[in-house]
């Protein structure tokens, strides 16, 4: 059987991954990529695997020989014992978040956006997905609004560098952003109250032993979500319900908003997938991976996997349970989810409840990423 061929950043595939992916898991084991220098895995099972194994695979580079600066080691880039704790207070801290009132005031913002979207067809990218996104993280972490003119830029050069095995041009400016958001946070930080949420993170993360660097660095991961996973998410739903000419206000009931919402996280992975380094010389489902090589989860090509969900390519919006690979899996799964499902299900149960369609103007054109998989243009009008 012929390997296919995966480049990334092809524009064919950035269109449309899903068939070169289809091909690759027909493989039936891990596929060598020369290009990438990795292995890749687009099946359930093997990402699933993997993500549950830090032990062998380490999220962690320099387990695996690498060096690695320290404002590049955060939550997600340590592995246990020394992830355990800084995983552990963001998580209980995220949670605390999540109120009642975090919904009343998301519900209430997506209402009036779409209340002032001018009439006509627009781009809901730059109209509504990409400013409620960056409206709403400031607001639940407990941060004033963004000042765009700053942070957006640093946050576009961190998102670039998530491609940077494939753009080596985009490491050197992310790690110089990566630096400056952490700052930026210091600053914050030593502004805001004792008892909110972000100083609270830093004192309880500190009384664990986390290092300040790794406490700063990660709380910059949950601002960059308000620039990447959480917009690509809200615009990927949007562009589907399009899309697919899905009537929200009769598939979605009272209770349903949720479920809904984590059929989309699965159907369009707004992070395409993360590489771990193998620690040690293993055998990973035939494929002979030796010590120091990455392997790449696809984890937009293991939540269409036909052996791990029925009808992969149809959105079913009330498929429950859904254990999709959308946020990671284990020790690593992506601590910010809980806020990206709060805000996608709020967006849902506007549409929903003023029986408001997604009308395309014309098929979405997605920005030149690989890792993050969102939407540069997505013309379309919201009505009934």
């Amino acid at each position: 059987m012929t390997v296919p061929s995966y480049h990334p950043l092809d524009p064919q595939t950035l269109d449309d991954p899903y068939p070169v992916y289809r091909a690759m898991r027909e493989q039936g084991r891990p596929v060598w990529n020369q290009a990438l220098d990795s292995w890749v895995l687009t099946s359930y099972t093997q990402c699933r695997t993997v993500l549950s194994d830090p032990v062998t695979f380490a999220a962690d580079f320099r387990r695996a020989g690498e060096t690695v600066a320290d404002v590049g080691l955060d939550v997600h880039t340590i592995d246990p014992p020394e992830h355990t704790a800084i995983y552990s207070v963001m998580a209980n801290v995220i949670n605390r978040m999540v109120t009642p009132e975090l919904s009343i005031d998301a519900r209430s913002k997506v209402t009036a956006m779409i209340d002032d979207l001018p009439p006509g067809p627009v781009n809901l990218i730059r109209e509504f997905t990409e400013p409620l996104a960056r409206w709403f993280i400031p607001r639940a972490i407990g941060l004033p609004p963004f000042d765009l003119k700053v942070v957006a830029p640093i946050a576009d050069a961190i998102t670039e560098a998530m491609d940077s095995g494939l753009n080596p041009a985009a490491r050197e400016p992310g790690v110089a952003a990566q630096g400056a958001l952490a700052a930026l946070i210091e600053e914050w930080v030593a502004d805001l109250p004792a008892d909110q949420h972000l100083p609270m993170l830093v004192r309880e993360a500190t009384e664990a032993g986390v290092p300040r660097h790794i406490i700063m660095n990660s709380m910059r991961t949950l601002v960059v979500n308000g620039f990447t996973a959480i917009p690509a998410s809200l615009g990927n739903a949007l562009h589907a319900v399009g899309r697919h000419r899905i009537r929200l206000a009769e598939c979605t009931r009272p209770a349903d908003p949720t479920r809904t919402a984590h059929e989309f996280f699965r159907y369009e992975a707004a992070i395409q997938g993360t590489t771990r380094l193998a620690v040690a010389d293993t055998d990973l489902f035939g494929a002979p991976v030796k010590r120091g090589q990455g392997v790449l989860m696809l984890f937009a090509a293991a939540n269409r996997d036909p052996q791990a969900f029925r009808n992969p390519d149809d959105i079913m919006t009330d498929r429950w349970p859904n254990p999709h690979l959308a946020f990671g899996y284990g020790a690593h799964a992506c601590t910010g989810s809980i806020l990206a499902a709060l805000l996608l299900r709020e967006v849902i149960s506007v549409l929903a409840d003023r029986k408001l369609m997604v009308c395309l103007d014309r098929p979405g054109v997605y920005k030149r990423l690989a890792t993050v998989r969102t939407l540069d243009t997505l013309r379309a009008e919201l009505k009934e």
